[in-house]
């Protein structure tokens, strides 16, 4: 089995806390990552493998060197409904983690793809 990079590509996030219940390692990293940077949206890279999406901030020196989300931590890949931009947000048991970046449609696709894919291998166990 691969766990090659699947997509890499620049693009926003923002985490927002939602209040649900949990504490998985994902919800420890979003929190710690909205400690640093708030509710501003950070520009960055983006990086999907068939386990993981990653996230490396362009202005790192925060004290944020890179965000690791566990796809099996994310319950669904929603995509806003916007005219010109829309964004992908990825729920986890506390948070939702909005992406913006172009062709979000078809971003929110493949993370959703991994995602059943992920899902399919664990449940065959």
């Amino acid at each position: 089995m691969s766990y090659g990079v699947l997509m890499s590509k620049t693009g926003h996030v923002m985490v927002e806390t939602t209040g649900g219940s949990g504490d998985t390692d994902t919800d420890t990293v979003l929190d710690r990552f909205q400690a640093v940077f708030g509710a501003a949206w950070v520009p960055g890279r983006l990086t999907l493998t068939s386990l993981h999406l990653n996230y490396v901030p362009s202005r790192s020196g925060q004290g944020v060197a890179m965000l690791d989300l566990n796809l099996r931590d994310v319950t669904t890949v929603e995509l806003s409904s916007g005219r010109v931009s829309k964004t992908i947000g990825l729920r986890t048991a506390r948070h939702l983690f909005h992406v913006r970046s172009l062709a979000a449609p078809a971003l929110a696709q493949q993370i959703a793809s991994a995602l059943d894919q992920l899902r399919k291998r664990h449940r065959t166990r």
